[in-house]
C-alpha cells in the first residue's frame, strides 16, 4: 500500500510549494525513521523527485538527496533533461542538473561509488553526465592528457579536441606529458572535478565512455552549419557598404 504522504507530497510539488514537501518527508523520518522514508522515496513519481531536488537549497542537506536509491537517482537525473532549462538567450543549461547530482553523489562517503556506478550503467545516465560535464569539456581533455586540472587558456589551451579515441583505450595520459594525477585531496570539492577525479580514477570504464559522448557531441557541433539568423536582425552583407 502506497504511503498516504506520497500524494500529500505530489499536491504540495504540484502547487509549487517545494519547501512543504521536503518538511513533509522530514516528518516522515521523525516520526517513523529514514527506513520509512527511504521506501516513501520509492514510492514517489520520479517527476516529484527531480523537481524536490532541483529546487533544494544547496547550501544544507537534502534529506531526500540523503536516502534517495541508485535506482530512483537515475531515474531522477534522466527525466530532469524534460525540464529544459535555458538561460537569458536561449542557451541550454544545466545548473540544476549539476546541484542535483553533487547533492546526492557526495551526501554519503560511503555510497559515492555505488551513485556513480548507476549513472554509468544506461544510455540516459550517460547522457546526464555528459550533460553535467558540458562546460568542461576542454578541462576533462587536460585532465586526462595531464593528469591535472589547470585553466584552459594560453599556453595550456586544447587546440584540437581529437578525432580519434585511441587514447581512451590507453587508459593513462600520454606518459610524455603526464605530470602526475593530483591527489583525491586537493580535489575534494564535492563538484565537478571530484566527479571527474573519481570517474577517471576510480570508474575508468565510465570516464571513457563520458568522453567519447563529449567528443562525438563536439565534433558533430563543430559539422553543424551555423544556425539563422535571429528574426528581424539583418544579414551582415559587406557587398552592400557604401564607400
Amino acid at each position: 500500500m502506497t504511503h498516504p504522504i506520497v500524494k500529500a507530497v505530489s499536491n504540495m510539488v504540484y502547487e509549487g510549494d517545494i519547501d512543504s514537501a521536503e518538511r513533509a518527508l522530514a516528518l516522515v523520518a521523525d516520526s517513523e525513521g529514514d527506513f520509512a522514508l527511504s521506501k516513501v522515496i520509492e514510492e514517489m513519481p520520479a517527476r516529484d523527485v527531480v523537481a524536490i531536488l532541483r529546487e533544494h537549497d544547496a547550501s544544507k542537506a537534502s534529506i531526500v538527496g540523503h536516502l534517495i536509491s541508485p535506482q530512483q537517482f537515475l531515474a531522477a537525473v534522466t527525466l530532469e533533461k524534460d525540464y529544459g532549462e535555458r538561460n537569458s538567450v536561449g542557451q541550454r543549461t544545466h545548473d540544476s542538473l549539476r546541484g542535483m547530482v553533487n547533492g546526492v553523489v557526495f551526501a554519503d562517503e560511503e555510497r559515492i561509488d555505488t551513485f556513480v556506478e548507476a549513472l554509468g550503467s544506461t544510455d540516459g545516465g550517460m547522457s546526464a553526465l555528459a550533460d553535467y560535464f558540458s562546460d568542461r569539456h576542454e578541462e576533462l581533455e587536460f585532465f586526462f592528457r595531464n593528469g591535472t586540472f589547470s585553466e584552459v587558456e594560453g599556453e595550456h589551451a586544447i587546440e584540437e579536441i581529437p578525432a580519434s579515441n585511441v587514447d581512451l583505450s590507453e587508459g593513462h595520459p600520454d606518459p610524455q606529458v603526464l605530470r602526475g594525477i593530483v591527489s583525491l585531496r586537493e580535489v575534494q570539492d564535492h563538484d565537478w572535478r571530484e566527479l571527474a577525479w573519481r570517474l577517471r580514477c576510480e570508474h575508468y570504464e565510465i570516464f571513457r565512455d563520458l568522453m567519447e559522448i563529449l567528443r562525438s557531441r563536439h565534433h558533430k557541433a563543430m559539422a553543424a552549419p551555423p544556425p539563422p539568423p535571429a528574426e528581424g536582425v539583418a544579414p551582415d552583407d559587406d557587398e552592400d557598404d557604401v564607400l
